[in-house]
C-alpha cells in the first residue's frame, strides 16, 4: 500500500482521511483487528505516535509494526466503507 512509508509517521488512505477521531475509534473496534493490531493503528494512525516508538513498547521491530499496521489500515478501510464511513 503506498499509503505507509517506512517514515515515522503514516499518510492515511484518502478512504479514512476524513474521518473524525471517534469514526477511527469506531472502524478498529468493528473491524475486528487483533489486539496487537488495533493497538498500532490507534497509536498510529490516531494518537500519530512514530512506528519506531511503537516498536519499541511491542517490543518487535519497526518494520513488523509497518508490515501490522499496512494490513490494519487495509482492513479499516473496507470497515469505513462496510459503515458508510468512507
Amino acid at each position: 500500500m503506498p499509503y505507509l512509508s517506512s517514515c515515522a509517521r503514516c499518510k492515511l488512505p484518502p478512504a479514512l482521511e476524513g474521518l473524525l477521531r471517534s469514526e477511527m475509534e469506531v472502524c478498529i473496534r468493528e473491524a475486528g483487528l487483533s489486539k496487537p493490531d488495533a493497538l498500532i493503528a490507534r497509536r498510529c494512525l490516531i494518537e500519530r505516535v512514530p512506528q519506531v516508538e511503537v516498536a519499541s513498547e511491542l517490543g518487535w521491530t519497526r518494520r513488523t509494526v509497518g508490515l501490522h499496521l499496512t494490513a490494519a489500515t487495509g482492513r479499516l478501510e473496507q470497515t469505513a466503507r462496510r459503515l458508510g464511513l468512507a
